[in-house]
């Protein structure tokens, strides 16, 4: 099928999770992935070859090296040789003086032409891996990638996907779009929705529910200091998508805990009703590696996107959005999207 040509913006954790997975499942092997061929594509056709950040301590770097550098907390799980790839200043036309509790240190100097860049490297597309909260960025970034005739994955919580204007763009150029807001692997958004749908599915009937995060990476950090009340209310919209009722919910809200390092602690509590008037409750405890949560669904996507250019499709993707982001344009059942997502890969089990 040939390569997938990949340009990442931000080379944060997720970014770090992502590159180490190719090369952890580059000369095979399925455990932990969602399907090891689709499409006709493996994990070793992705081929990364453009890379922007913002951060002093990456800018420059090859990219092999940029992925374990400070302030990066991803776990290091798979040795990745020098790319040949080296990190360029992105924009950062949302960066904001003052006190945070993040430890980006902002490289100095003329940010990298990013359409020119893409053009350069023969990108296919170029995937969003910034900064939550980097809403100016995701959309220079998007508007970059339309410019150099390339496909956009957004795994941000900004409206890229949804936004009219530039999903009518990606349409009329005939370029794929998918997004918003990535939704992880077994990421806490993912089996709070899959815990409801199946209680509802049992004839349960939900009272109420919650859903709370405390993390130690740099996303607890935006969505505390950036992105709180979008990211709840992206949550939020969600989780209540999986029932066909009302019902008080709140879902989302985060704190940073440091020592947590790259981990995540995510609390589930639901009170419902079932035969008879029962009343039951549930108390359910998350623990997981924030960046890895990433990897499979990531992979997934981009391979889909791809499959999206093959054929020459333009705007945001219906079956890849459903299926890999919080925020689709048109939302499904996790079993449905999941259906959906295999029929246009055309790949069995």
């Amino acid at each position: 099928m040939g390569e997938i040509r990949v340009a990442l913006a931000g080379v944060g954790n997720c970014c770090s999770a992502l590159v180490q997975g190719v090369e952890y499942y580059r000369k095979g092997g399925g455990l932990g992935l969602l399907h090891p061929t689709l499409g006709g594509y493996r994990i070793g056709d992705l081929r990364f070859v453009v890379a922007f950040d913002v951060d002093h301590n990456k800018v420059g770097l090859d990219l092999s090296e940029a992925i374990l550098a400070e302030s990066n907390k991803a776990p290091a799980f798979r040795e990745v040789g020098r790319t040949g790839v080296k990190v360029q200043l992105g924009p950062s036309p949302d960066k904001v003086e003052g006190d945070s509790m993040s430890q980006i240190k902002w490289a100095q100097g003329e940010p990298a032409d990013i359409s020119k860049a893409l053009k350069e490297a023969k990108a296919d597309m170029l995937v969003n891996l910034i900064s939550g909260g980097s809403d100016k960025a995701s959309r220079l970034y998007a508007e970059e990638a339309l410019k150099a005739g390339c496909g956009f994955l957004n795994a941000t919580p900004s409206g890229i996907a949804n936004d009219l204007s530039l999903s009518a763009g990606y349409r009329r150029a005939g370029l794929p779009l998918a997004g918003d807001d990535l939704l992880s692997q077994v990421g806490a958004t993912a089996v709070h929705i899959g815990l409801l749908e199946f209680l509802h599915s049992r004839g349960v009937h939900v009272d109420e529910s919650y859903q709370l995060d405390v993390g130690g990476g740099s996303e607890s950090i935006n969505t505390l200091e950036k992105t709180r009340d979008s990211k709840r209310l992206i949550k939020t919209e969600a989780v209540k998508s999986s029932v066909p009722y009302d019902f008080p919910l709140v879902s989302g809200s985060a704190d940073f805990v440091d020592f947590l390092v790259n981990g995540r602690d995510s609390f589930f509590w639901i009170r419902g009703t079932y035969f008879g008037g029962a009343a039951f409750t549930m108390d359910v405890k998350l623990s997981t590696e924030d960046a890895p949560n990433a990897g499979a669904v990531l992979i997934d996507t981009i391979r889909g996107l791809k499959v999206a250019m093959d054929r020459g499709l333009g705007g945001p993707v219906e079956p890849v959005c459903a299926y890999g982001f919080k925020r689709p344009p048109k939302r499904r059942r996790i079993a449905e999207a999941y259906r959906l997502f295999r029929e246009f890969a055309g790949d069995q089990p």
